[in-house]
């Protein structure tokens, strides 16, 4: 009886695991669609609003899901109490307190951060072409994190199902 128990438990843990490894691909692009929405509204906060950018910050961190929400909430914290110098600053502080629960890669977090370093630092025309390239990017990123996600969800899933069911196989 007890051997049965801990078969049926092993079966079930392998499955887990597939269906929890395959589940980083799909938050990974949930992760981006959040990121493209925020930088999206954004954009319309700064330039068509002329929101100041705590502010702006703020209103975003309302509109979208956690883990997003709470960088830009956190960020618009830091500038608004002038807790650090520069806006990359605050961003780096903020990825740096969610980056256990955000799954980005190191390609995502190079594009956000990079539109963080140039963000202010130019006019409205300067601006609004590094947000327009800013989302290109995390669009194309977001198209290849569908295709792995499709490619990569059903693969783990299937391999944890099979491992587990191997593994009783095994031991009965």
């Amino acid at each position: 009886m007890f051997r049965s128990i801990m078969i049926f438990l092993m079966f079930l843990i392998c499955t887990f695991i597939g269906f929890f490894l395959g589940e980083n691909y799909k938050r990974r692009s949930i992760h981006l669609k959040e990121f493209q929405k925020a930088l999206l509204l954004l954009n319309n906060e700064i330039i068509y609003a002329n929101t100041p950018l705590p502010d702006a910050l703020l209103e975003v961190s309302k509109k979208v899901s956690e883990p997003v929400s709470d960088i830009f909430s956190d960020m618009a914290l830091a500038l608004e109490n002038g807790y650090t110098g520069s806006i990359y600053e605050s961003f780096e502080n903020a990825y740096e307190k969610i980056k256990e629960k955000i799954n980005l890669t190191s390609d995502d977090n190079k594009i956000i951060s990079d539109f963080f370093k140039t963000l202010g630092s130019s006019g409205v025309t300067g601006q609004d072409k590094i947000f327009k390239l800013t989302l290109d990017n995390i669009d194309i990123n977001y198209k290849e994190a569908r295709k792995f996600e499709k490619e990569n969800i059903k693969l783990y899933r299937t391999l944890g199902l099979s491992i587990g069911a191997m593994l009783a196989i095994f031991f009965i």
